[in-house]
């Protein structure tokens, strides 16, 4: 009995801590072209290559809220409101030999949407949430409700109409806490270039 119980500590106890991998991809394909706009189609590809359940965290699971300011991640280079966000950043034409990375381009300005009964949203192109679907009725749609087992792959989208051009789009994931201060974090960064036909 006591070695069972050993047992079921060691091979699930600490498996939670040490086998956690999350692929993370992101593709996209143009849809559709009107009035020199495109349609884009944005796929974030997720595949649990660990042996563990990875859940999409949420508010409760940070211990100090008010060093997070109301994001769910938050240090001097990145801030994500939510555990699956989009981020989309237009690259610069350059005249000269440039090293580009994430961080030296800038934010795009926030879109207009226009729904059906016409009324304008603002759109957060740095905090798109690609889990909407999942979004948890329980925290007022707040937090989402997501995990994703061992084995199992997830494909969510995101449609969005974007002006011609090269965009670097950057997809995060934040799954929850774990212990001595560690969290569960990816990301994965792909550049396109998206051309009027």
């Amino acid at each position: 009995m006591i070695f069972g119980i050993f047992w079921g500590i060691r091979i699930f106890g600490i498996k939670r801590e040490k086998f956690a991998f999350l692929n993370l991809t992101i593709n996209a394909n143009i849809l559709k072209q009107a009035n020199n706009l495109l349609l884009i189609s944005i796929i974030i590809h997720l595949e649990n290559r660990g042996q563990t359940r990875i859940s999409a965290r949420v508010l409760k699971d940070l211990k100090n809220k008010r060093e997070y300011k109301g994001f769910l991640y938050f240090d001097d280079w990145d801030k994500c409101k939510h555990a699956g966000t989009l981020k989309i950043r237009p690259v610069p034409d350059m005249n000269c030999a440039t090293i580009i990375d994430w961080y030296s381009l800038r934010r795009m300005k926030d879109i207009t949407i226009v729904g059906d009964n016409k009324e304008i949203k603002n759109c957060d192109l740095e905090q798109l949430n690609y889990l909407d679907e999942y979004q948890d009725p329980k925290t007022n749609y707040r937090d989402v409700d997501f995990w994703i087992e061992p084995n199992e792959t997830y494909d969510l989208q995101i449609i969005i109409w974007l002006n011609p051009g090269i965009y670097a789009l950057k997809a995060y994931f934040l799954g929850k806490k774990i212990k001595y201060k560690e969290e569960e974090y990816w990301s994965s960064t792909k550049i396109f270039n998206f051309v009027l036909k």
